[in-house]
């Protein structure tokens, strides 16, 4: 993809919460050369999304403010409240935000938890829309929804690499039948593992 007469890069981002955190893996790493589409359901988490963004001055962003799921309509979230003293939860507390109602909970007890409808698209969807012709990178990283939204991904063009978090693919700290069914699926259309970590997987073409 050619923009002002240069090429560059074009990352999708599913799950972007804030970006700037030492755990996501493009805030630090994109320049102005950069294409970024960046999706995050969470309202207040959309906010300082952009807020970060703007401080790095790159012009090439898109921001989506739904959840992508494997259907257009909306769907029903259990995030962490804005109300939490986060100053005093570990410092991943706000990125628990999840389909699974009882996912908050499980990482941390005493956690305040709201109850949000978003509204939702599709990987396909979001292509179409935006009339997307290439992407570098697809990052997907959404507290175990990962494996619906990728599932029914018909790589209408293919990403060069595709990075999602597999930690809670089959339930909650649990990764089996479904995780394996991904794999597969992602080397039918050829791609091919490259790296595995506690809580991520890469494939590439």
């Amino acid at each position: 993809m050619t923009y002002n007469k240069y090429r560059i890069n074009f990352i999708l981002q599913i799950g972007s919460h804030i970006g700037d955190t030492i755990n996501d893996p493009i805030f630090n790493n994109v320049d102005e050369t950069t294409k970024l589409f960046l999706v995050e359901p969470v309202p207040y988490l959309f906010e300082q999304l952009k807020i970060n963004y703007k401080k790095k001055n790159i012009n090439n962003i898109i921001f989506l403010n739904k959840a992508v799921s494997s259907y257009v309509g909306s769907i029903e979230l259990t995030i962490p409240s804005q109300y939490n003293d986060f100053s005093k939860l570990p410092f991943w507390a706000s990125h628990l935000g999840s389909t699974n109602e009882k996912h908050c909970k499980a990482h941390i007890k005493e956690i305040i938890t709201d109850k949000i409808n978003v509204e939702t698209t599709t990987i396909n969807e979001i292509i179409r829309d935006y009339n997307i012709k290439e992407i570098e990178l697809l990052h997907c990283d959404t507290e175990g929804h990962d494996y619906d939204i990728l599932i029914f991904f018909d790589f209408i063009i293919k990403p060069r690499k595709i990075l999602f978090e597999h930690k809670h693919m089959d339930g909650i700290f649990s990764v089996g039948v479904k995780y394996e069914n991904l794999t597969n699926y992602l080397k039918s259309h050829g791609y091919k593992y490259k790296y595995r970590t506690n809580e991520d997987t890469m494939f590439e073409l």
